[in-house]
């Protein structure tokens, strides 16, 4: 918040208290908040949300490392430990013909997450749902 909003917001709460709409105790309270307001960033060390990061994680291994190293990692906890067993399970389609098959169904469980994910639900697909590498 800039200098300029905060002070026409302080300045609202004046007219209040002025108008007796609030009390002063409330008046000091607003004005304290909005000064020690914490500033909102843009730089590129903010971090993803939650959500955002897990659906990013399921993005090939490219948006998985990028969910790992700028993402919420507390808050999507899950859905990082279940991208990475779909990436590390994909591996297995290298298998001559029983390959084939096991692209689609890991093609399935993928879609299933990232809807999950885009749901923000923390439901585990079959199959490799119950696996946890990540603590």
């Amino acid at each position: 918040m800039s200098n300029f909003s905060a002070a026409e917001e302080i300045q609202k709460y004046k007219d209040l208290l002025d108008q007796g709409v609030i009390t002063e105790e409330e008046f000091q309270q607003k004005k304290a908040d909005l000064l020690n307001a914490t500033p909102i960033t843009t730089s590129s060390s903010a971090s993803m949300s939650a959500h955002t990061t897990g659906i990013v994680a399921y993005l090939t291994w490219i948006g998985f490392l990028i969910a790992v190293l700028v993402g919420d990692r507390e808050g999507a906890k899950f859905h990082i430990n279940q991208a990475l067993v779909i990436n590390l399970f994909f591996f297995a389609c290298a298998i001559p013909v029983l390959g084939w098959v096991w692209w689609i169904v890991m093609v399935v469980l993928w879609i299933m997450a990232l809807v999950g994910a885009c749901n923000d639900e923390e439901k585990p697909v079959p199959i490799l749902g119950g696996i946890k590498i990540l603590n």
